[in-house]
């Protein structure tokens, strides 16, 4: 069987990143299966027809990861990739390659990648986009919902994380730029464990604690080689969050973790209950007579 490609040039060969959402093999005779695939990042999606000359470098299923191709666009949105492998990123430099029709909030990858951007150490700008780069990781935690009364809207627990970042990062006012970033990415994903939890309540926080590091320790390792105190320090930091309350932790910036994230849920609790209320009130008041 032959592959013919019908379509009509729009565009210069251009490098898209993205994540790939959907592959199919196309048998091509003795050849290597040509692929069909579906790419999608936050702004664009393509459908993309790709040979694969190299069987060391054959594509079988879909990578955990950002992926890079040079693609042809053509006619509505069908590309074919000028590249004969794909290049996969491990640690990409935004985290604008996850799929926007797999996020139930889009502006929520957005708003925390402007976070992240603005921190001047790189190995912990790298570090998050590592973890949450992950599409299992990413997408999951970007659309799960914290288990707490009035906060199980989806995207509630990215967004939980992103205030307790800022709360936090905030609060370390005083302390240098290094640890006031470690504070805020421990704050950022201090509730990820929680993507590996069921709906189950009262939220055990050591499971979450557990499972959370279970998630970034491949990470964490990889800081470690870069800076190690950085990486001991986001590890307790997280650790030390299913010990809230306890008189006797030792770390200032596991205290202001904790505290950022009791206010955060308090507040957005508040807000979610008070919006709820709203809306309601709203909905009553159309429907009279």
């Amino acid at each position: 069987m032959s592959i013919v490609v019908n379509t009509t040039w729009k565009t210069e060969p251009e490098i898209f990143i993205g994540t790939i959402t959907h592959l199919t093999e196309i048998p091509n005779g003795e050849d290597l299966p040509v692929l069909e695939l579906t790419i999608e990042n936050s702004f664009e999606q393509y459908k993309v027809v790709m040979f694969q000359p190299h069987r060391d470098l054959q594509l079988t299923q879909i990578p955990d990861c950002a992926v890079q191709l040079v693609l042809w666009e053509g006619e509505r949105g069908n590309a074919v990739s000028r590249s004969d492998t794909v290049i996969l990123g491990e640690t990409p430099d935004t985290l604008l390659h996850l799929p926007e029709s797999k996020l139930v909030h889009p502006d929520l990858v957005v708003d925390i990648e402007l976070f992240i951007d603005a921190c001047p150490v790189q190995p912990l700008a790298d570090f998050v986009r590592r973890v949450l780069g992950r599409p299992s990781v990413g997408l999951r935690f970007l659309n799960g919902a914290m288990q707490e009364a009035g906060l199980r809207q989806p995207g509630s627990l990215a967004r939980h994380g992103l205030d307790v970042a800022i709360r936090s990062f905030d609060a370390c006012r005083g302390y240098n730029d290094d640890e006031r970033w470690l504070a805020a990415i421990a704050g950022l994903l201090h509730g990820v464990g929680r993507i590996e939890l069921s709906d189950s309540k009262p939220v055990d926080y050591l499971k979450v604690v557990l499972k959370g590091l279970g998630l970034i320790a491949d990470d964490l390792q990889r800081l470690a080689r870069q800076l190690p105190e950085a990486a001991r320090s986001i590890q307790f930091i997280i650790a030390s969050m299913y010990r809230i309350g306890s008189p006797t932790q030792p770390d200032p910036k596991a205290m202001v973790v904790q505290s950022s994230h009791l206010l955060a849920a308090q507040l957005q609790s508040e807000l979610m209950h008070t919006a709820s209320t709203h809306l309601a009130s709203a909905s009553t008041r159309l429907t009279s007579p």
